[in-house]
């Protein structure tokens, strides 16, 4: 059994109370719980809170772009009522995080900026070796091995640091799928993640 990152969306209504934005799914049919909504033919579930596995992806500590540069840990009592309720069944003290969608807009841009001035360094230092090649004009030069080409090559570069910036960017666009889908109109300032581990 992994560990999961246990995720909320909270918007911050005209009384400046965070509430959770609700995630409708259909209903499958089962004996231990009815649908929250019907409408007709129609059955849904209401969930509050959505998982990622913690060992991947965004919410991984190993991550080279990790929510750990942008999250600050918050109170039980900062939360909207039902995050607290669904968090109060765990048994455990658990460590609650936040970070708002303009930090999480910012990180993003952050790590885009990274990513291109990671690959335009590469592509120097290919430039680079490509010149020095043609100047010593021997193959016997220690720069013409292939040993370690891919390590210094600009896609090495692009495999290494674009995997994690996508998964930032996969993170802001479930927010965005969220609040916008949805029909919410919102102000990034007021529109947050809050979540835990467990």
């Amino acid at each position: 059994m992994g560990v999961y990152a246990h995720r909320f969306i909270e918007i911050q209504d005209k009384d400046n109370k965070w509430q959770a934005q609700p995630l409708w799914s259909k209903y499958e049919e089962c004996n231990y719980c009815q649908p929250d909504l019907v409408v007709g033919e129609l059955k849904l579930k209401k969930n509050l809170c959505f998982l990622q596995r913690s060992s991947s992806g965004f919410y991984s500590p190993g991550a080279l772009y990790s929510v750990d540069d942008i999250s600050h840990p918050i109170s039980q009592s900062e939360l909207g009522d039902e995050t607290s309720n669904y968090i109060e069944h765990f048994d455990y003290p658990v460590r609650i995080e936040s970070f708002l969608l303009s930090e999480l807009e910012a990180f993003a841009d952050k790590c885009k900026e990274q990513v291109y001035a990671h690959i335009a360094e590469a592509f120097y230092d290919h430039n680079m070796q490509l010149i020095v090649k043609m100047l010593a004009s021997t193959r016997e030069v220690s720069l013409n091995s292939d040993d370690g080409k891919y390590c210094l090559s600009p896609r090495s570069v692009f495999d290494d640091y674009v995997e994690d910036y996508l998964e930032v960017l996969a993170e802001l666009f479930k927010v965005y799928f969220a609040i916008h889908e949805l029909g919410y109109c919102y102000n990034s300032e007021k529109v947050r993640v809050v979540f835990f581990y467990a």
